[in-house]
């Protein structure tokens, strides 16, 4: 005799439900192989489970996307860039005496250096540009001439660019993470209503018998396995029915 299993994925999760809920209205009529509570409660769990699934590919596949991290390298190459060469001027205009020295204090920058900050990780990348932009808006504030080449307009269409990617890719981190641990939280509940569906079917094709019992519960999604021993078993009984079945018709 097969036993059965609860499904080990959230696709077969998904076919076990969806299998009870579609067979369990035929011709619009209700079958009452499932009770009417059990039915509704499998095809809301069914439809929440699904959209939970659904969500996480999408955000999973939109984060993989070839494109989409082709565009987001580019836009980080050339925030970091762009930060860097402003940087850059900002200290040549200092040393040829156009910008005093201690206004690189308004950019988060030591006053006693001319080095560039580190700009290697995503995260500085935003910290700098955030900075540099606000330190030559203050100093323009107080009358400053403004830098060129890169102008700070041109600076801040950049680094804005990269920004709002930045910030869709956390937003798709985020949701990502929150779909998988929705999904987690309702594996149980689901593998719970697939038992009790399960156990429903089974006691209502409990008059049947043999391969025609096993036939109509798979219907409503019921998956059995035959153990290895029982599986070889039934190989080689099918194998005898259908060479006897041979035999008798050949003349």
């Amino acid at each position: 005799m097969p036993y059965r299993r609860l499904p080990k994925t959230d696709q077969a999760r998904i076919r076990a439900l969806k299998a009870a809920v579609d067979s369990s209205v035929k011709g619009g009529v209700f079958t009452k192989v499932l009770t009417h509570d059990t039915y509704h409660r499998a095809k809301e769990l069914l439809e929440s489970f699904s959209r939970e699934v659904s969500a996480y590919k999408r955000c999973v596949t939109e984060q993989s996307s070839k494109k989409g991290n082709e565009q987001y390298d580019a836009a980080l190459k050339k925030a970091r860039m762009y930060v860097s060469h402003f940087i850059q001027v900002l200290s040549m205009s200092i040393m040829r005496g156009e910008i005093a020295r201690g206004k690189r204090s308004y950019y988060g920058l030591p006053e006693n250096e001319d080095t560039v900050p580190n700009l290697f990780s995503e995260a500085s990348v935003l910290e700098w540009g955030q900075r540099v932009i606000a330190g030559e808006q203050r100093r323009q504030s107080e009358g400053g001439i403004p830098i060129y080449n890169p102008t700070m307009g041109r600076v801040s269409v950049v680094f804005e660019i990269f920004k709002e990617m930045y910030d869709r890719q956390h937003m798709l981190q985020s949701r990502t993470t929150e779909a998988l641990a929705n999904i987690s939280n309702m594996r149980h509940k689901v593998d719970e209503l697939i038992f009790e569906v399960w156990s429903e079917v089974e006691a209502a094709f409990a008059s049947l018998s043999g391969d025609t019992r096993i036939k109509r519960c798979s219907e409503y999604g019921v998956i059995y396995y035959y153990r290895p021993d029982r599986a070889a078993k039934k190989r080689m009984a099918d194998g005898l029915h259908i060479d006897i079945q041979l035999h008798l018709l050949t003349p």
